[in-house]
């Protein structure tokens, strides 16, 4: 029998995560059915109202549906809101994390590029300013790790924010997630952010001076200095 256990606050969100988890982490497999709404509410020792918002956050993420006379079934991974920043959290734990964080780099190279051509193109003064500021803010001497890291995700975020492109903006959560894990992988190999400050300073240059193919092969160049170093050399 599948059982659930939560924490004092049995609130919609937590109760989803638990389950979740438990779905990402292969805990729970695809066709399995949940047990029955009494059962999980005595499990759980929440109101009906609380669990049946939590399975609706599950079902609007792809990870669950609710048949008649079937029960409440869990659904195959090509239905998860995989985009979904709660969904990335969820997997926090999976086995296969260097594969994870391997395949959320390549979703940073397939659109960092175009976006740092777009924000040469598109880019407001007031943008390209920002841009150049959170440039500034990288070569500074970090107190902390995270001040660091904090840094250099802004600096990538601006640059999608100057993109001027809607469909990117909910990306930029990906990116975000993509960058948290990455980038304490490089500061662990070099030490520091002095290693890839000129290739960041070329994006920067080229968004500038608004030449769109300069900017995405500047991005180009850094993010496959990137992946070679925190993943294929990983596999020499």
């Amino acid at each position: 029998m599948t059982t659930f256990t939560i924490g004092d606050r049995g609130l919609p969100a937590q109760i989803a995560a638990e389950i979740g988890r438990r779905i990402a982490l292969g805990e729970l497999k695809p066709g399995e059915i949940l047990p029955k709404e009494s059962e999980m509410l005595g499990n759980l020792r929440v109101s009906r109202t609380t669990l049946r918002e939590a399975l609706k956050i599950l079902s609007t993420k792809g990870f669950i549906e609710a048949k008649p006379r079937l029960g409440t079934r869990v659904r195959a991974p090509e239905h998860w809101n995989t985009l979904d920043p709660v969904v990335l959290s969820w997997h926090e734990g999976a086995q296969d994390q260097q594969q994870l964080a391997e395949e959320l780099f390549e979703i940073r190279l397939a659109i960092e590029p175009m976006a740092a051509g777009l924000a040469a193109r598109r880019g407001s003064a007031d943008e390209l300013v920002r841009i150049r500021a959170a440039y500034a803010r990288m070569t500074e001497d970090h107190a902390t790790v995270s001040s660091a890291i904090e840094a250099d995700i802004d600096f990538h975020l601006e640059i999608i924010q100057a993109a001027h492109n809607r469909f990117l903006l909910p990306v930029s959560a990906v990116i975000r997630t993509a960058l948290t894990i990455s980038i304490p992988r490089t500061l662990r190999t070099f030490g520091g952010l002095q290693h890839s400050l000129k290739m960041h300073e070329a994006i920067v240059e080229a968004i500038e001076a608004r030449n769109a193919a300069l900017a995405e092969t500047a991005a180009q160049t850094l993010l496959n200095a990137t992946y070679q170093r925190n993943f294929l050399s990983a596999q020499l």
